[in-house]
């Protein structure tokens, strides 16, 4: 079941690692769902061996890369924490098999190479949740926990998390060869990303030039669809960016709550560089630096076309899913069918009023009727304001063929009912650091089904209580 990767690849791309499982590890929760979808057979014997915390395989890896970190450039990074153990045969392709926390790796710098099971358990949830919000993302298989303490700001439990991606080549790869001055190595690297995962782009002119628009449209994706749900990544280091657009490397994330653009999920990120508001441009930002890593290979020129790509994908996606969210139909992608204005007044009242961003398109899609203003003035002070764009927002709606309670159906499938409130998350860590999984697994019955009304789960999708309204989330895990 289990493949050994990048076998046309030189040592320098990376070590061979020695997996050090943690004391009494055990395992807590396994991903049937992601199973099933991998079409992994769970009697599989070597699937077996990991699940028992059997980690013997003398050819894993641990990867080294550079990265940009909060727009400073590290010559040397690596998976300090993270060993790949192989790939997974599956009918959709290759999927990689990653283990996080099992110890020093070479890239471990003066870190443990452990991770707690804090972050474990964000981690997990907030990957499928993100599935269930349809955006790719890398996704676990299984969590261990153990008795054996992990000392970080306190003494914490420790925990390993099995998890899958398509790929875990990131930009910072291609930086760190090109910076080194390594161009063979580069070009080994380049011709491997190729082959594995843009195989098309070999039947053209150019494969260097139609890999990188791939990457630069499916970057733009991705960060239209955190947009689009109030998805705040929290570090998006060009060493964090997969190559495929897929959301990795989950640490200091959140759920924006109340609308604000200038919020900040990182509490180490001081100058607000990774904010909502921010993570299109940052997006562009790492791509740029991408683009450096392949100027032997292409003109400035050429670069600079790749690099245009950019926007118009992103502003196509968001434009697509903002109006979808609104129960309204994008009739063309011209500037000319998209209302900025009226899409714009709409996000200055919910800053306005501090909205909750998810209920508020919640509570949208379940208007009963176009004259259903009162389940929305309920939670408002400036009634005249929200009135008058309510009528706007009606006359629309009203303007098009689809039937109102059809729209509403099609509304209720983009805007989740439930999504990973901090206070949530931090409830079910406590509780688990307790040994009681029991609510961890209620929140992530729904965040599996973010759509679904669960109505014996309602408090799951209530607004946060006071003493959580000013959670901070850090890096450190």
């Amino acid at each position: 079941m289990i493949k050994h990767v990048f076998s046309q690849l030189g040592e320098s791309f990376y070590s061979f690692t020695q997996v050090q499982p943690l004391l009494e590890q055990r395992l807590v929760e396994f991903n049937h769902q992601l199973a099933d979808e991998l079409g992994i057979d769970i009697k599989d014997k070597a699937l077996k061996s990991l699940l028992s915390g059997e980690f013997h395989d003398p050819l894993s890896l641990s990867m080294v890369y550079a990265g940009h970190q909060f727009g400073g450039f590290s010559p040397q990074l690596g998976d300090g924490r993270g060993i790949l153990l192989g790939e997974i045969e599956t009918e959709n392709g290759l999927v990689d098999l990653h283990l996080k926390g099992a110890g020093l790796t070479p890239y471990s710098r003066r870190g443990d190479g452990r991770a707690v099971l804090r972050s474990c358990i964000r981690e997990y949830l907030a990957a499928e949740a993100m599935t269930a919000l349809g955006i790719p993302s890398s996704r676990s298989l299984c969590l261990f926990d153990s008795n054996q303490a992990v000392y970080r700001e306190r003494p914490e439990p420790g925990a390993m998390l099995l998890r899958t991606a398509k790929t875990h080549i990131r930009f910072g790869h291609f930086e760190f060869f090109y910076y080194r001055k390594q161009m063979e190595s580069l070009q080994i690297l380049i011709d491997y990303t190729i082959d594995q995962y843009f195989p098309h782009c070999r039947a053209g002119d150019n494969p260097i030039k139609c890999m990188l628009i791939e990457i630069v449209q499916s970057t733009a994706r991705m960060i239209a669809h955190w947009q689009s749900v109030g998805f705040q990544h929290g570090v998006m280091n060009t060493d964090n960016m997969s190559i495929l657009g897929e959301t990795i490397d989950y640490g200091p994330y959140g759920f924006m709550e109340n609308y604000d653009p200038r919020w900040i999920a990182n509490h180490s990120d001081h100058e607000g560089r990774y904010t909502l508001e921010n993570q299109p441009s940052v997006g562009l930002w790492n791509l740029n630096c991408l683009m450096r890593a392949f100027s032997h290979h292409l003109s400035k020129d050429e670069l600079i076309e790749v690099l245009g790509h950019y926007e118009p994908e992103l502003m196509r996606q968001y434009r697509l899913l903002t109006y979808k969210k609104l129960g309204l139909t994008l009739v063309d992608e011209s500037d000319e069918s998209y209302d900025v204005d009226f899409v714009r007044k709409l996000y200055v009242l919910l800053k306005k009023e501090s909205l909750d961003y998810t209920l508020f398109f919640r509570a949208l899609s379940n208007m009963a009727s176009p004259s259903d203003y009162s389940i929305i003035l309920d939670d408002v002070v400036d009634r005249v304001s929200m009135s008058k764009w309510l009528d706007l927002y009606v006359d629309k709606r009203q303007k098009e063929t689809v039937d109102w309670n059809d729209s509403k159906i099609e509304m209720l499938k983009i805007n989740p009912k439930f999504i990973l409130r901090n206070y949530l998350a931090q409830q079910v860590i406590q509780e688990a650091e307790q040994g009681n999984y029991l609510p961890f697994r209620r929140l992530l019955y729904v965040l599996q089904a973010p759509f679904s009304e669960h109505v014996e789960c309602g408090d799951l999708s209530l607004r946060p209580p006071e003493w959580a309204k000013d959670l901070e989330v850090s890096c450190s895990s």
